[in-house]
């Protein structure tokens, strides 16, 4: 059994998180449900849960710090529970700083059954491990670099250089923040293995992009936007009912 703490201000949405948890998910045990982030980080220190589930906007000390304090307090005799974020708020710089902390995953209420399974099925893969708060914090801090092959030796890119990738046959072509792309000889599938699943998202067969960028999804494309470009990446139908299942 999985140890889950509960932490939202309302009741409404509160209530209906733990049922859809306790009637959907046998394998998890509500261990405490609190209103604010300061009664969580003295319940989730007595308490040791394994997971959270975390507003972001709560009156006094919001999620975002919860979750900042929970990584300063990471220690051998104390590793910080997984957190999945559930917020109201589509904020780009709620997004960003989730990805920063490591965050599980990031969830827009209402907070769909759906939904809830693709969280919960990355929190069961990485259950026993590590968390893996240090890995991401390394990988958004620049402190490491990916490795791609190219046609005549090895290239390499942080994974916020990178926008989106395109398969193209056996191999891909890889598009970056300033505009300009490459041609990877890799399938895409070997791809994916290498970039952080906490960051990049797939969309159907054919395509990956970085969720950091990501600014529309229509029926039929995705629209990604940097400071520096903008694309326009056609999709198939099923893969954005897809994406809008994850996202929303």
């Amino acid at each position: 059994m999985f140890r889950v703490i509960i932490i939202e201000d309302e009741f409404s949405p509160r209530q209906v998180l733990r049922e859809k948890l306790t009637l959907h998910f046998p394998d998890i045990e509500i261990v405490g449900e609190c209103k604010n982030a300061e009664t969580a980080l003295i319940e989730i220190l007595r308490l040791r849960p394994d997971l959270l589930f975390l507003d972001i906007e709560m009156p006094g000390q919001n999620g975002l710090w919860l979750a900042d304090e929970l990584m300063r307090m990471k220690t051998d005799a104390f590793l910080p529970p997984d957190i999945i974020f559930t917020t109201g708020y589509t904020y780009s710089k709620y997004l960003l700083k989730a990805i920063e902390l490591a965050a599980l995953d990031y969830i827009v209420k209402p907070v769909g059954v759906s939904r809830l399974e693709k969280a919960m099925t990355r929190f069961r893969e990485r259950a026993g491990k590590t968390t893996g708060l240090q890995n991401l914090a390394d990988a958004m801090n620049d402190k490491i670099l990916l490795n791609f092959k190219s046609y005549n030796g090895v290239f390499f890119f942080r994974p916020d250089d990178i926008v989106y990738v395109e398969a193209d046959g056996n191999y891909a072509c890889m598009f970056f923040s300033g505009g300009v792309k490459e041609d990877v000889f890799e399938r895409l599938g070997e791809i994916e293995k290498k970039l952080p699943s906490e960051i990049f998202l797939r969309a159907g067969r054919s395509v990956i992009f970085n969720r950091k960028y990501l600014y529309k999804i229509t029926d039929t494309a995705i629209q990604l936007h940097t400071p520096s470009s903008n694309y326009t990446v056609e999709i198939s139908r099923p893969a954005s009912k897809q994406l809008k299942e994850i996202l929303l």
